[in-house]
């Protein structure tokens, strides 16, 4: 056991979290599983000291023997990680508590994805023609064709739409990071469609607005992708479903796993390399296609 206090410690990295301008779904992400060690180690008498590794390792079968799901505790426990590191940084402790800590691992599953048909068909679902049906499938098309998150999608402004260069403008990507995505040809037809029965909408500047002329909430555009699913007997569509449907199928057209990190906003490349498995034999075959040392060969 150390004698620096947990909850002087806690409220340092909370400083120094807020310093750092992380998301709010990040902090409530770490400050959760730290009030659930808390709670752990004053149940077992260890507060106010922060726990060694021997206790984090006890919390981790606590976490078990409570049927948490794997994925849970390791979210959980990677948290925990990132304050132990921070305090070890900052020379509160001579060194992680967290050294010779596992963290549970997972079978990874590849998430359920739009086939190519389906996807068609849920975007030639909509009337154009109309003030929803223009906004709807302007939507729904950025969201399979640029593969922005839900919270990125709801922050583009209509100055962050460039059709000349044919480009889009995220400003709040995770972990505060800018970026380009570029807009294809079926986005901009939709995309033009939408802006010019979009209106001026009261001064409003969202790209995505409700009839009322307001900025769309998380809650409505979540509501719009599960509809079209369903018109097209697709139950449970959501937003980061489509994501990856949009990183899949790009690698599936022989797409490049670097440019498809910079598009879908990946810090690390490892995250985006997940969906290299997921394509299987499609990348093999997108490979046999464009293999610069077969066409060098060749003579093609």
């Amino acid at each position: 056991m150390s004698d620096v206090s947990f909850d002087p410690a806690v409220e340092v990295f909370r400083m120094y979290c807020r310093s750092k301008g992380l998301a709010p779904k990040t902090l409530e992400v770490y400050f959760s599983a730290l009030q659930g060690l808390r709670t752990f180690l004053a149940e077992r008498g260890t507060l106010p000291a922060i726990p060694a590794a021997a206790d984090l390792r006890a919390y981790t079968v606590s976490m078990m023997d409570r049927g948490l799901s794997r994925g849970t505790i390791r979210i959980r426990l990677r948290s925990i990680r990132v304050f132990a590191s921070f305090i070890a940084r900052e020379g509160l402790l001579p060194e992680s508590p967290f050294v010779g800590v596992e963290i549970p691992r997972v079978k990874e599953e590849h998430p359920r994805i739009l086939a190519r048909e389906d996807l068609a068909r849920l975007l030639q679902a909509h009337d154009r023609n109309t003030w929803i049906g223009a906004r709807n499938l302007a939507l729904l098309t950025m969201l399979a064709d640029t593969g922005v998150r839900l919270n990125e999608v709801l922050q583009v402004d209509v100055g962050d739409v460039d059709l000349a260069s044919m480009s889009i403008r995220i400003r709040y990507g995770k972990g505060g990071r800018e970026r380009l995505v570029p807009v294809g040809r079926v986005l901009h037809r939709a995309l033009r469609r939408w802006i010019e029965v979009r209106g001026l909408s009261n001064g409003e500047h969202a790209l995505f607005v409700s009839r009322s002329g307001c900025r769309l909430h998380r809650r409505t555009v979540q509501r719009i992708v599960e509809e079209a699913g369903k018109r097209i007997g697709f139950a449970g569509l959501h937003a980061h479903l489509m994501r990856h449907s949009c990183a899949t199928l790009y690698l599936q057209n022989g797409g490049n796993v670097f440019a498809l990190r910079q598009l879908l906003g990946h810090s690390s490349l490892s995250t985006t390399q997940r969906y290299v498995h997921m394509v299987g034999t499609a990348l093999i075959e997108a490979h046999g296609r464009a293999s610069p040392v077969d066409r060098l060969l060749s003579g093609s």
